[in-house]
């Protein structure tokens, strides 16, 4: 379907063709407010609905509302210089509402004592779930270091190793 196609079509259904100015005035609003505001207050605001010549923004946080409330009269002029009446701009906090990241599981690290000693304690228990899951630990732990790298705050246990 061509452009013109689909503009007669937006234009002839009922109801769409109402929605049709305000979209297009939200889209150029948004266009010309990522140009007037500093790109840290774009990432946690946006325009959301332009109404009675008012400009309804959406803050993420009360810190982000209160910059924009202070740039308000600038940003009104800077709107009405680029041809866009705007009287006045409200703004609403309306934090984001984005997916919960999946938080991944806290792992601990061993020092290289540490990994020695569940790896004794480990050859000192009888068969059990504990001695394999202390020798799982230990040896998980010393997989995930390079050698040169591993361990590099406790190198004393070293020495009193080499002194026995």
């Amino acid at each position: 379907m061509h452009s013109k196609n689909l503009r007669a079509y937006l234009d002839s259904a009922a109801g769409i063709a109402g929605l049709l100015p305000q979209a297009e005035r939200l889209i150029e609003l948004r266009r010309i407010y990522s140009k007037l505001v500093p790109p840290q207050l774009l990432r946690s605001s946006s325009i959301v609905n332009y109404r009675q010549k008012n400009v309804v923004i959406f803050a993420e946080n009360n810190a982000v509302a209160a910059k924009l409330r202070l740039l308000s009269p600038r940003l009104v002029n800077d709107f009405s210089k680029c041809g866009v009446e705007v009287t006045g701009i409200r703004l609403e906090v309306q934090p984001r509402q984005e997916a919960p990241k999946e938080a991944s599981p806290k792992r601990a690290l061993l020092s290289r004592a540490g990994a020695e000693s569940l790896e004794a304690l480990a050859r000192r228990l009888p068969d059990s779930t504990l001695k394999q899951a202390l020798a799982e630990f230990a040896a998980r732990d010393r997989s995930t270091q390079e050698p040169d790298q591993a361990y590099p705050l406790d190198r004393s246990h070293e020495a009193q190793h080499k002194v026995k």
